[in-house]
């Protein structure tokens, strides 16, 4: 029998947890001393210390659900916030050589792989309703808030010693302790009784749901958002350098401002996703367009800032909407685990990829200005704005 659950302590525990969810944020302030610490490296070799831990997490997003099936999710986040953890000691004292770095970054991901996707299933198993939805846009909030802490803090941090911002990634001790706390090992009853239920009645597969051609349009859309939306954490601090708008620090409070965007918008998304339903998903990608525009309509401080929160608002309004509408065809929490992982998988696909942003704009341009990066990431944007718009409204026009 499942005891009781604090529930209210539970959502704490899950929105802190969160705060390691965009960890490869925390690398954001010193990616120009990076690149400038290994100046023979491509910038874009550079810029995979953020996105190479995407594709870790990808892995272990789509073996989540076996892997629950296994082990208790609590010992599965609890792992994921130890390798952060782990991380945040070893990427300090040992970052001397660039394979190093990137074996630290996988380690990285292979935390946040583990508590991203498990985190969004602990909500589904205990949360419905409104009550559910809200906290999918808390939990969007929380990984923004995280992200926020993050390069604040590394930003002071990298203007002592780039090596030193990794410390940041001690984030993941209070969500730990929390979980230690906090969260049960069992599942809880009710949904063990609807999983099996689904199971007798034999409605419902893993297979049929990743079938479903409408899962796969939101698949797609998460890949793009994140492919575009890391244009922004992997670019700002050598656009910061490259314009001479500051140093380190100014670039830490800059990537802040970014994720303070989500964090905001995250907290009104229950009210969006309410009035819009779907059509928050093209509202988010204009947020980005304004937001890319307005940072590069002229290199100063207040572009930036302003900028910074309009495009960082995009993802607080597209990635829960992705993940709602997923779950939506779900029966069981198997398959919410399976679809979440899905999401979560596509969008770190879309992060591993952002790197290639620069390379293409390189070859278009033939320059390395980082704002040219910044519109290219703008006209796509554009792009998705159209054409995720044209997709709903005949969709609509369907039911």
């Amino acid at each position: 029998m499942t005891k009781k659950v604090n529930k209210q302590m539970l959502k704490v525990t899950i929105l802190v947890l969160t705060f390691s969810q965009m960890a490869t944020n925390g690398l954001s302030p010193a990616m120009s001393d990076m690149a400038a610490a290994f100046p023979d490296v491509a910038t874009s070799t550079i810029q995979m210390l953020m996105t190479l831990p995407g594709i870790f997490v990808v892995i272990l997003s789509l073996i989540s659900a076996w892997l629950t099936s296994v082990f208790p999710k609590k010992y599965l986040i609890g792992t994921g916030s130890l390798c952060i953890c782990a991380t945040a000691v070893l990427g300090t004292c040992f970052h001397q050589s660039l394979p190093v770095l990137f074996a630290w970054s996988a380690l990285m991901g292979i935390g946040m792989g583990l508590i991203s996707a498990l985190t969004v299933s602990l909500i589904s198993d205990y949360y419905e309703g409104q009550e559910k939805e809200n906290l999918m846009g808390l939990q969007t909030s929380a990984a923004n808030v995280g992200g926020m802490i993050m390069t604040a803090v590394g930003g002071v941090l990298t203007a002592i010693a780039w090596n030193f911002d990794y410390l940041v990634y001690l984030i993941a001790v209070p969500g730990l302790l929390l979980l230690i706390l906090f969260v049960p090992k069992e599942t809880p009853v009710l949904r063990e009784q609807q999983d099996k239920a689904v199971a007798t009645a034999g409605r419902s597969s893993a297979g049929s749901l990743l079938k479903n051609g409408k899962v796969w349009i939101f698949v797609v859309i998460s890949v793009m958002l994140l492919f575009l939306f890391n244009a922004g954490p992997t670019n700002l601090s050598m656009y910061v350098t490259e314009f001479g708008i500051g140093n380190s620090v100014v670039a830490g409070w800059v990537a802040t401002v970014f994720l303070l965007g989500g964090t905001l918008m995250g907290i009104a998304f229950g009210i969006f996703s309410k009035r819009l339903g779907v059509f928050t998903i093209p509202l988010g990608f204009l947020f980005m367009v304004a937001g890319f525009l307005v940072m590069i309509a002229k290199a100063n401080v207040a572009c930036l800032y302003i900028g910074c929160l309009l495009a960082g608002m995009s993802i607080s309004l597209v990635s829960p909407q992705c993940i709602l509408q997923a779950s939506s065809f779900c029966k069981s929490s198997q398959e919410l685990a399976i679809a979440a992982a899905v999401i979560m998988a596509a969008s770190n696909i879309g992060t591993f990829l952002t790197p290639q942003l620069t390379n293409v704009a390189r070859a278009v341009t033939g320059s390395e200005s980082t704002i040219y990066r910044f519109i290219l990431a703008l006209a796509l944007a554009l792009v998705m704005t159209i054409v995720t718009l044209v997709i709903f409204l005949i969709n609509k026009k369907k039911k």
